[in-house]
Parts: structure tokens; C-alpha cells; sequence
């Protein structure tokens, strides 16, 4: 790359960084609420929160390099001609073919970043979450240690805790156990302590009162205790194993489903299918769509009130050619014959991109020749 190379590279990835940490902020803030919400209900700190939100970036990114780039490109080239900058370079001869190579590196920059994303990141960030995921949900104490609230852990079950501490002592407990309709139990107790261990939970009442009242005869037992153990392994129930989703394995065994079926895989060949093809064609926006976006502002006519126009039609289309490259993937998983589809967005995209300056570059030189004078 020679001087003028570097400088329209430079100038297109300052803005590329920019939107893309824009981007990032927005989508990364949208898809971290729902993880707060967890954190919030099972009683975790700010630390596993951080480490949701870490897990999460790589989905983010996926979505927004492409958009970021064709967005720094867009505004970059918009910028040179405003600032008559591109109009003293093409008046100095040379053509957009040849000053396209700056956008080129840039978008091969985007493309290699998502391949590494797509291919080797995104597989592990999303298995690490979601199995961090569900031990956080996992963990009963976080979950029932929440005082002055009233906590319903299973369907009938009632609990209620005045003052906690984190090692699970309780001060003021009350326990409402509706699970047998025809006689519920209430507890309620001075103290209490929360013991956990492996997959038993148990509940260790002190100085408390059981209260059984029966539907049937009409009448309510009442019995004073010192100490009585309550088994709330029963109310939590069993972990249930977790069903693995096509973006937590990797482009090479996505090419395999049938053994992604025999080893308990409880997506459809088509599934597995149309998620590897989509890994695979998406990145291809990474380095399509800055040439395509160059291309249809460097053929555009010059004019004094600049490219409002031409921008907007080409970051109408830009947009439209991201959501078409996700959409297909539906339609991959009802026919996997069409898997081929899955490069057609970003493949015309290219096509157009090249026929654009292909065009103006034959007229240029029409143009320029005495034939054409």
C-alpha cells in the first residue's frame, strides 16, 4: 500500500471503530437486560454479571462488524467528497478501481474477525453461558436467601424470610406448603438455617411452630418444636439435562448432523445444516458490503448538494442484503436442498458491485479516447 492507500484505509477504519463500538454499546446493552434480570432473581453479585455480559459479546460482534463497516465506509467516502478530498484524487487520474484497495483491506479486516468469531468463539461463549446459565439457576440459596419478599420456589409453596445471611441463617422464617390441598402445612420459625449439599437442600427450623390444618375433619393441629428439618430437595426437583442449540457446536461438526443426532442432538439435520452454511456465508458481508457501498458512491454523479440520496439508497439495501443473509436460514431448514442460498445475498451483492465499477471504468476510458471524443 502506498501513501494514499494508507491514508484512505486509516480514514475508513477510525469510523469503522467508532460504529462499531456504538453498535456494540446499544445490542450489548439490549441483550444483557434479560441476563440482569437472572442475576437479580437468584441473588448473584456484579461479577457474574460481568461474566454474562463478557460470554454475550461475540453474538454481538457477529451482528454488528458487517453493519459497522458498511456504515464507516458509507461515511467515509461521503466525507472525502464533501471535503473535495476524492474529487482531487479522481482528478489526478486515477480511477475507482484503483483506489478501491483501501476498502478492500478494511473489509478483509471485518471478514477475518468474524471468521474467528463465528468459527471459534461464538461456539465456546455460547456453551460456557449457557451452562453458567443454568448453574446460577441451579443455585437454590441465592434464589430463596431474598428477604422481606415472599418466594414461591414450586407451585404451592410459600416462603418468606425476615433477615438472611449469606451462609444461609435465617432470623424469622415463614413456610406455607399447599402442595397437599386437603391438608396444608404452615411453618414458621425463629431461626433457621439453609444447608446445601450436592443436589439436597435442606431447611433446619428452630424454636418454631408446625400448624396442619385438615380440609376434611375441620380442624387445625398445632405442634411446638425445637428443631425440625424440612426437605426442600423434593419442592426444587432434579436438574434437567440441557438441550445443546446449533450455535454452540463448530462449522465442522455442524457438516456432520447425523452424528450430531447419534450423540443426542435434538435439532433436525436441516437445523445443523442451514446453521453451517450460514456461518460460513455471513462473513462474506464482512468484506462484500464495504465494496458494494464504495462502489455505488464512487459511480455516483457529483453534486453540490452531496449523496444524501445515494447513501440512503445504498444503506436501504446494505440493510436488506444482512436480514435476507439471516432470513434464508428459515428457509434452509425447511428445504436443505436450497443450502446454496445461504451465499446468494452477499454473492449479488458482490456481482452488482463489480458490474457498477466494470461499467464506469469502460466509460471512463470511452471517454477519455479520441473515439469517444
Amino acid at each position: 500500500m502506498n501513501r494514499l492507500d494508507r491514508y484512505l484505509f486509516i480514514t475508513q477504519l477510525g469510523p469503522f471503530g467508532f460504529f462499531a463500538l456504538a453498535l456494540t454499546g446499544i445490542i450489548w446493552l439490549a441483550q444483557t437486560l434479560p441476563l440482569m434480570e437472572i442475576i437479580i432473581d437468584n441473588g448473584e453479585s456484579g461479577v457474574i454479571f460481568l461474566e454474562f455480559a463478557t460470554l454475550v459479546l461475540p453474538n454481538v460482534l457477529i451482528v454488528v462488524l458487517p453493519v459497522a463497516v458498511f456504515a464507516s465506509t458509507l461515511f467515509s467516502i461521503n466525507r472525502l467528497f464533501g471535503e473535495s478530498e476524492m474529487v482531487v484524487v479522481l482528478s489526478s487520474g486515477l480511477s475507482p478501481t484503483r483506489i478501491i484497495r483501501a476498502t478492500v483491506a478494511v473489509g478483509i479486516l471485518a471478514m477475518l474477525t468474524m471468521v474467528v468469531l463465528l468459527f471459534v468463539l461464538q461456539p465456546r461463549s455460547t456453551t460456557q453461558l449457557a451452562n453458567r446459565i443454568a448453574e446460577v439457576r441451579q443455585n437454590f440459596i441465592g434464589t430463596l436467601l431474598r428477604e422481606k419478599q415472599f418466594i414461591h420456589p414450586a407451585t404451592g409453596v410459600t416462603i418468606y424470610i425476615k433477615e438472611s445471611s449469606k451462609a444461609g441463617e435465617i432470623e424469622g422464617l415463614f413456610l406455607n406448603d399447599q402442595r397437599d390441598a386437603i391438608n396444608p402445612v404452615t411453618y414458621s420459625a425463629k431461626q433457621a438455617l439453609l444447608l446445601q449439599d450436592g443436589e439436597e437442600l435442606r431447611l433446619v427450623m428452630h424454636q418454631g411452630v408446625m400448624q396442619r390444618y385438615s380440609m376434611i375433619e375441620k380442624n387445625l393441629n398445632t405442634i411446638e418444636f425445637d428443631q425440625f428439618v424440612f426437605d426442600l430437595s423434593g419442592i426444587i426437583g432434579e436438574p434437567q439435562d440441557r438441550s445443546i442449540r446449533p450455535t454452540e457446536y463448530f462449522v465442522s461438526e455442524l457438516l456432520d448432523p447425523k452424528q450430531i443426532i447419534a450423540n443426542g442432538g435434538t435439532y433436525s439435520e436441516a437445523t445443523y445444516l442451514a446453521e453451517a452454511h450460514m456461518k460460513m456465508a455471513f462473513p462474506m458481508l464482512g468484506l462484500v458490503l464495504p465494496i458494494y457501498a464504495f462502489a455505488l458512491l464512487m459511480t455516483a454523479s457529483y453534486k453540490r448538494t452531496g449523496l444524501g440520496f445515494r447513501i440512503a439508497m445504498t444503506g436501504g439495501s446494505g440493510i436488506f442484503i444482512v436480514g435476507s443473509t439471516l432470513m434464508i436460514k428459515t428457509w434452509v431448514v425447511a428445504n436443505p436442498s436450497i443450502y446454496f442460498l445461504s451465499y446468494a445475498p452477499p454473492l449479488l451483492c458482490l456481482f452488482v458491485a463489480l458490474f457498477v465499477l466494470t461499467k464506469n471504468r469502460v466509460k471512463r476510458t470511452l471517454y477519455q479516447s479520441p473515439v469517444g471524443a
